[in-house]
């Protein structure tokens, strides 16, 4: 069986300037204080982009950079074939991260290193059933 094209998203995570974190589903959307919740693919895209968000902070703590205001835009495409599954996603940065931009590729480099979620998303996930 052959599934047919699907893109998700946007979904973006913003650091602010005070380090709060917010979700918005467009450019224009003011934003969340929590991931969205109405369907499950987008909570997914929200937790890559958030720990995405962790992991440079983290890399930039380590190093001494104060980090700027940042999103993360997460856009993910369906597989054409089954199991149903993301085929990809595809996060890009935007906004300053830190004031010298000469840093900011080898901090994301790193970051995505670290980064828990977009890792697991290659582990083994089994369901049973329990009485």
């Amino acid at each position: 069986m052959i599934l047919k094209p699907k893109r998700f998203g946007p979904v973006q995570v913003r650091l602010d300037g005070q380090g709060a974190v917010s979700f918005a589903l467009s450019d224009t959307d003011p934003g969340q204080p929590h991931p969205p919740g109405d369907k499950p693919v987008l909570t997914l895209m929200a937790s890559v982009g958030h720990c995405l968000v962790e992991s440079i902070r983290i890399v930039a703590a380590r190093q001494g950079q104060v980090l700027a205001p940042f999103a993360i835009t997460v856009r993910a495409e369906k597989s054409l074939d089954l199991p149903g599954r993301l085929q990809s996603l595809k996060c890009t940065v935007s906004g300053p991260v830190l004031a010298d931009p000469q840093a900011v590729p080898a901090i994301i480099a790193e970051a995505k290193t670290i980064c828990t979620i977009s890792n697991t998303l290659n582990a083994e996930v089994t369901l049973e059933r329990v009485d």
